[in-house]
């Protein structure tokens, strides 16, 4: 995908009208390549519409300490078939890598209902440090981050959800 077909789908207008809910996610119950996430330790939401064609998706891994857990966040176009393109992935390691982004930037290879292996991978700042997925603020602070970089706007017409 070139930049300016990424740009493109950054610049069309998208919203995420309300704050989502996480719930237990069991294996298979999402499009591929959404279809593997699920277990006891994952909370995750439904495949959001926040566009006619693009869809977004959150979820989150739960561990004993801080750096056992994770967070992620995925833009999908979805396609005249139904499937999935994703167009930008942002994940939290704390146990080794701080807020990143994976998008599919002049990569030769088709990620339709995939992931997005060997994408340009970028680093992500934010305003806050050491942030745990455990807790709800800083959940809502990383679906703030990433609706930023993706042109989501946030809340109902004329008001945030926050």
């Amino acid at each position: 995908m070139s930049p300016k077909e990424l740009a493109n789908h950054k610049s069309t207008p998208k919203r995420l009208a309300s704050l989502p809910t996480f719930k237990q996610m069991k294996r298979g119950k999402l499009p591929k390549p959404l279809h593997k996430i699920g277990g006891a330790r994952i909370q995750a939401t439904d495949l959001l519409d926040v566009s006619d064609t693009h869809r977004a998706f959150f979820a989150w891994r739960d561990g004993e300490i801080r750096t056992d857990r994770a967070f992620y966040a995925y833009l999908f176009c979805e396609l005249g078939d139904g499937a999935l393109y994703p167009l930008f992935i942002l994940h939290l390691h704390p146990s080794h890598k701080d807020i990143h982004a994976k998008l599919p930037c002049d990569a030769e290879i088709d990620y339709t209902s995939r992931e997005l292996p060997g994408a340009p991978e970028l680093s992500l700042k934010t305003s806050r440090s050491n942030l745990d997925p455990r807790q709800a603020n800083d959940r809502n602070h990383l679906i703030e981050c990433f609706c930023t970089a993706c042109g989501i706007t946030m809340g109902t017409e004329g008001g945030l959800w926050n």
